[in-house]
């Protein structure tokens, strides 16, 4: 079996669909693969429980959580890695998101000192211009797979090795180096870090700030005082206080950031590594103008929904 964590993401082919651990993407295309199951991100004691049934190949993790940027809680990735070792199960971190400098070191495994068995690495392999994955194994896991003529061409594709996204594969690994991106990642991301954490006083209706790099979320909870106006946005749809932040911030601002998951008031944005502290302050300044709007809440929903239906009506004619 395979076993991942609730609210994981590891794409939407079959395969990876299986070991989804998001309703809103699985739940309209079953019957998908069986032997998949998922457990609680960030308990030890529910992954254990899976482990000890002896059955279990492989634990399927994204050391941060894409959705919502949900960090692991101390202890939590190195004991899911101890727990891997003592039950004989490989142990696979997914990097799609979290790696080649995003959260301020080259794989996120390095945060907590981690030697997985898989690493899953994709889409900013090639700066995000051409399709490209890859899986990094260790040589004891690689040998098992490949170990003769007839199995090492099971894991083939006719594109999969293609020229040009090898050739933008390895341009993006020299500017990372070159460009010292890594750590420029880290230092932006206290940056970012610093200038948004003081938001959670600011305003009643921001819950938290967090990140790790250059890898950003802002959460949002009902506030106190507008418990009426929050509780009936939540009623139309759950998680639109968060379109109130993204929406002017691309509008007014030319600023592109994401909802970080279904029916979550939930704030993403991964700035390109690139980014400067002139591009980070200004965005701080921009999302400071927009939550002061935005946490006026009668009068935040009529300007939306105003413009939502200006926008329906453009699009029918």
């Amino acid at each position: 079996r395979v076993v991942s964590a609730e609210h994981g993401f590891h794409g939407l082919t079959l395969g990876a669909l299986s070991a989804n651990g998001n309703p809103e993407f699985t739940d309209r295309f079953g019957p998908l693969l069986p032997g998949f199951s998922q457990v609680p991100f960030n308990d030890l004691e529910a992954l254990e429980a899976e482990l000890a049934r002896e059955d279990v190949a492989l634990v399927l993790l994204e050391p941060v959580q894409g959705k919502g940027v949900v960090l692991p809680e101390p202890g939590y990735l190195e004991g899911a890695q101890e727990l891997c070792r003592r039950y004989e199960t490989l142990f696979c971190l997914d990097e799609v998101q979290t790696g080649l400098g995003r959260t301020g070191r080259f794989l996120a495994a390095e945060h907590w000192g981690l030697e997985p068995d898989l690493v899953t690495i994709a889409k900013s392999l090639s700066g995000g211009y051409v399709p490209i994955g890859a899986c990094l194994l260790r040589r004891e896991v690689h040998e098992a797979v490949f170990d003769s003529m007839e199995h090492s061409v099971s894991h083939g594709s006719t594109f999969a090795p293609n020229d040009l996204g090898m050739a933008a594969g390895l341009a993006t690994l020299r500017e990372l180096d070159e460009g010292q991106l890594v750590e420029r990642s880290a230092r932006l991301g206290e940056l970012l870090l610093d200038l948004t954490r003081p938001l959670v006083e600011r305003y009643e209706v921001v819950r938290e700030v967090r990140g790790l790099g250059l890898m950003w979320a802002i959460e949002f909870a009902e506030p106190e005082s507008r418990r009426r106006s929050w509780r009936l946005l939540e009623r139309a749809q759950p998680g639109l206080f968060a379109q109130l932040v993204v929406v002017p911030l691309f509008s007014e601002h030319a600023i592109l950031s994401q909802v970080a998951g279904h029916r979550m008031n939930v704030v993403k944005a991964l700035p390109p590594l690139v980014v400067t502290e002139e591009d980070v302050e200004l965005f701080v300044r921009a999302l400071d103008e927009v939550l002061a709007k935005a946490e006026r809440l009668p009068r935040a929903m009529m300007g939306f929904a105003l413009k939502a239906a200006r926008a329906g009506v453009a699009a029918g004619r």
